[in-house]
Parts: C-alpha cells; sequence; structure tokens
C-alpha cells in the first residue's frame, strides 16, 4: 500500500525526527513529505491523494494528527478508501494511546505494518463568533478540554512542550491552581439541560487528553458517542484530592464530578470558556459539539 509520511519537524525532539526520517526504510512503499503548518498539511494531503497514495500517516502530535485526519476525511469524498497512521512524537499523542498506538517509534512503525484500518468518530465543532478567526466550524479527532483545562494550554509554549515532553501538561496544572476560578456553565446534552459551576469540561472522544491523562476513561473512539466530563467547583484542597483520582482515571463516580454521554452537547457558560481542541488553543465562547460517526479508518492494532 502506498504510504505518505506527513512529518511534522516541529513536532517532539530533533531524536523523534530524526527516528522518523530512519524508519522510513521499514515502512513498505513510503514516501516522506514534511510540513511547515497546517495550510501546508492539507495541500500535502490533497497531492498525495491525488497520487494514489492510499494511506496518509501523520508524523507528530495531537495537532498534526488532527489536521492530517481532518484533510484525509476531506479528499476522502473525491478519492474513497483513503485511511490514516499514526507515528507519535508529539508532547501528548493522546489519541495514538487511545488507539492503542505505543509511544516507541519502532511499535508504532510495526503497527503500521501489521495493523488493520477501522473507523473512528470525529467531532464536530460548531463555535460562536467569538471563538479564533477562521475556526468557527472544524473538526476535533481526540477531545475538547474547556475552562482551566484550556486556560492551561495557552501556556504551553513549545519551549515548554520540548523541555518536559509527556509532563509539559501536568506541571501546567499545578502551576495554575493557585488561579482556581469556576465559570456558571449551562449544558444541553441532546437536549437535556444541566447548569453546572465548572472549574473544567472535557469533551471527549477519546479516553486521554493533557498527556496521557484519563479524564474520560469511560470514552471509546467509535462508540457513536460523545462523553461529557465535568470537574465541578470546590475549595482548592478537594480539587486536589481529586488529582490522584482524575490521574489514575478512577474520578467519574465522584461527587465533584459531572459525567454523561450523548451525540449533541451544546455549551454556554459566563464567563466564556476558553476551549483546546486536540492539544491546540481554540478561543473561547458558546459553542455546539456533535458526534460524526464512523468518519475516517485508522490503522491501531
Amino acid at each position: 500500500m502506498r504510504t505518505c509520511v506527513i512529518l511534522n519537524p516541529a513536532a517532539g525532539s530533533g531524536n523523534s525526527v530524526a527516528g522518523v526520517r530512519q524508519s522510513m526504510a521499514s515502512i513498505p512503499d513510503a514516501e516522506l513529505c514534511e510540513s511547515d503548518g497546517p495550510a501546508a498539511i492539507a495541500r500535502l494531503v490533497r497531492t498525495a491523494a491525488a497520487d494514489g497514495f492510499q494511506r496518509i500517516v501523520a508524523a507528530g502530535g495531537d495537532g498534526t494528527v488532527s489536521e492530517v485526519a481532518s484533510a484525509v476525511l476531506a479528499a476522502g469524498e473525491e478519492h474513497p478508501g483513503l485511511e490514516c497512521g499514526i507515528l507519535p512524537i508529539g508532547t501528548g499523542n493522546d489519541l495514538a494511546l487511545a488507539l492503542g498506538i505505543p509511544r516507541r517509534l519502532d511499535r508504532a512503525v510495526e503497527i503500521l505494518r501489521s495493523g488493520s484500518a477501522r473507523r473512528i468518530d470525529a467531532i464536530v465543532c460548531n463555535a460562536s463568533r467569538g471563538i479564533g478567526s477562521g475556526q468557527v466550524r472544524c473538526l476535533a479527532w481526540n477531545a475538547v478540554v474547556a475552562g482551566f483545562g484550556g486556560s492551561v494550554s495557552a501556556h504551553l509554549t513549545p519551549a515548554r512542550k520540548r523541555r518536559w515532553r509527556r509532563f509539559a501538561y501536568l506541571r501546567a496544572v499545578l502551576s495554575e491552581l493557585r488561579d482556581l476560578s469556576a465559570n456558571e456553565v449551562h449544558l444541553e446534552i441532546d437536549g437535556a439541560p444541566h447548569d453546572l459551576d465548572l472549574l473544567m469540561l472535557v469533551i471527549a472522544n477519546g479516553s486521554r487528553a493533557g498527556g496521557g491523562i484519563p479524564l474520560a476513561s469511560e470514552a471509546r473512539v467509535d462508540d457513536g458517542c460523545l462523553d461529557v466530563v465535568g470537574i465541578r467547583a470546590g475549595t482548592p484542597s478537594g480539587v486536589l484530592r481529586l488529582v490522584p483520582r482524575v490521574l489514575s482515571g478512577r474520578h467519574l463516580d465522584q461527587p465533584g464530578v459531572f459525567h454523561a454521554r450523548g451525540r449533541t452537547v451544546r455549551v454556554a457558560s459566563h464567563p466564556g470558556f476558553p476551549y483546546n481542541r486536540d492539544g491546540e488553543a481554540w478561543g473561547s465562547g458558546s459553542a455546539k459539539f456533535e458526534i460524526r460517526s464512523d468518519a475516517v479508518a485508522f490503522v491501531r492494532p
């Protein structure tokens, strides 16, 4: 199968990028293309599809994977049968973890050689005009994190990600705890209203976010549902006591946690929630999220 590997040279460390280049000989019938941003990724995917490549592999973090998958979905309307793969060399690699793709590059390459392509869902994100320019409607493939988690992501500079790797998000969380503030949030999940005071809201397709933290530990990428998880307002000490449970994925039944499932989620908050979409900051404001089932096939174990 002809494979185009789209590499984000800014992802991970230099060793990871060098490892991708060295691994090309182990991927049958593969060619390497380097990207310098989302616009380049969309163009590279369109060109690869038109040239007859059947598999597009994202070599980078969750942001790169998200852009590649979105471009593959668009290109698939004209070139059916396209599928995605992942070489996880980013900071979080959360979607890769949800798909069972290991962080070790040699093992991820082996998945490309021996795995099978199966479709996963996507999150269709529709935002108010307050969201960042040009991003009123887009897709997320792993999770959207709002509130405390979204503001944390705004502080994750590329330099901090490179220095702390998978622990960058956790360090940012701990540094932001002193500034905890709740948002008054109105949710509608499949039309059912919920009024909550929340520190953080997760709208998840995958089970992990923020560098492997199982924020939505029961979410599945192919179940046709969104998992909605909210961390309720409380005292700083109460939030701190909840942290170990969150890190181990044992928090969903706790009094300080809201958990529900649905196909459509509307969010309005005061003040406006800052959002993070697949590891990248995405503005703030009211938004609607919908599941799109069976969107794109990903190679996984």
